[in-house]
């Protein structure tokens, strides 16, 4: 008898659902929520990583972003996670529903989704001025694009749903799905307690380190019969007046902790900061540097209504100079978008340069504006409207040049012509 034996590759582990390989550099990305800011990010946000979205002053643009990666959690069906401790409101009533989905208030009388872009060389109408862009590829909020550079997604979900910020996730859907609230009662009463003595940082790390044990962790071996999952987290406005004792020492011990809890887990964050908080005489703390360095990606969200002065100078000085027309194309955007900080797990450079459709179509970290419209939140290339409005120019004719040949009339018009 023989010994050969015939070697098979082992079956490969099932990806979470609603998740991506990152083809540059194999590791596994989840969608924030907004197709566009995945695409700054490099196709998503890293699993494992944190995600810092610094707030912007005096609005709430910051919380529709968290309120889209939350709504992410529950159309994949991950489990989420969420520590509030600014708001009285439940914001399992906040999360924005996706069209087309039974599953959202009001989905019945939500128009149906518009349908996906027409391939290349279809019916579509060709462009008559701008023909050389025709062929270029698009940042479609549709889910799939890009997906030839980024990584297929995982198969029977979804990478990243189309939320229509006019509709709300149904009650029922919220409850089936799995959610972890941590309010500002909630956490006050926990580590009131001897075990915290009043560190709420500390009492939040203790409840996110136990979900993560209960199966998200990357150095147990997944139950038998059991498919991966992914554990998203959401801390809204950390080191805020509700936090108790949020002095900058016991905000960077906490960012540091979770990073290191992150790096082994299937698990991902996202923290809004209010940077504006932490400011002296115009200036940012040196806090607000420490904490971008403990965070793998950092953001921020500058809008124009809560800017102490003008947007910028080019906004301004258009504004002088623009006819009505162009004022109203500068408003048409609600704030600009900055990016510190771009994740490079494992990798020495990001992956964005090479992925990225808004920075190798002309973006980059400086000129990125983000709009609100009523079901959409968007980022686009921040682009300059025509001096003087899109409407044609008309340049008065100058009579002194006008008859100047031999046996021509007057140059100077009649006083008597109407």
């Amino acid at each position: 008898m023989s010994s050969f034996r015939r070697h098979a590759p082992a079956a490969q582990p099932k990806p979470p659902p609603a998740t991506r390989i990152n083809p540059h550099s194999a590791q596994l990305l989840v969608s924030t929520g907004v197709p566009a800011l995945d695409d700054v990010l490099g196709g998503g946000l890293p699993v494992g990583g944190i995600l810092l979205v610094e707030e912007d002053r005096q609005t709430g643009y910051s919380a529709v972003l968290m309120s889209c990666f939350a709504s992410q959690a529950v159309a994949a069906g991950h489990r989420l996670c969420v520590v509030d401790a600014d708001r009285d409101v439940d914001p399992k009533t906040q999360f924005p529903g996706w069209s087309g989905s039974a599953s959202s208030v009001g989905a019945a009388e939500a128009p149906p989704p518009p349908p996906p872009p027409a391939a290349k060389g279809g019916d579509e109408d060709p462009m008559k001025i701008a023909w050389r862009y025709q062929s270029l590829p698009r940042v479609d909020e549709a889910d799939g694009s890009g997906d030839a550079q980024r990584g297929a997604a995982a198969p029977g979900v979804p990478f990243c749903e189309r939320f229509d910020l006019s509709l709300r996730i149904s009650a029922a859907a919220v409850e089936a799905a799995q959610i972890d609230v941590l309010d500002a009662d909630c956490i006050r009463r926990m580590a009131g307690g001897e075990q915290y003595g009043g560190d709420m940082y500390q009492c939040v790390l203790d409840r996110v380190s136990g979900l993560i044990d209960g199966g998200f962790s990357s150095l147990q071996a997944a139950p038998p019969g059991a498919d991966r999952n992914v554990l998203r987290i959401s801390i809204q406005s950390l080191g805020s007046g509700f936090w108790r004792g949020s002095d900058s020492l016991s905000i960077l011990r906490f960012l540091h902790r979770l990073r290191g809890i992150l790096r082994y887990s299937y698990a991902v964050c996202m923290v809004s900061f209010p940077a504006h908080l932490y400011e002296d005489a115009g200036a940012r703390l040196p806090i607000v540097r420490r904490v971008e360095h403990l965070c793998d990606a950092v953001i921020e969200l500058e809008s124009f209504e809560g800017a102490r002065t003008t947007p910028s100078a080019i906004v301004a000085r258009q504004a002088r100079n623009a006819a009505a027309a162009a004022a109203a194309a500068v408003q048409d955007y609600h704030g600009f978008v900055h990016i510190h900080k771009l994740p490079r797990l494992n990798s020495l450079t990001p992956s964005t340069g090479r992925l990225s459709l808004l920075h190798t179509g002309g973006g980059s970290a400086n000129n990125l504006a983000f709009r609100l419209r009523r079901k959409r939140f968007s980022i686009e290339t921040y682009h300059l409207p025509i001096e003087g409005g899109v409407g044609e120019r008309r340049t008065p004719a100058d009579p002194a040049s006008s008859g100047g040949g031999c046996g021509s009339l007057s140059a100077r018009a009649d006083p008597l012509a109407f």
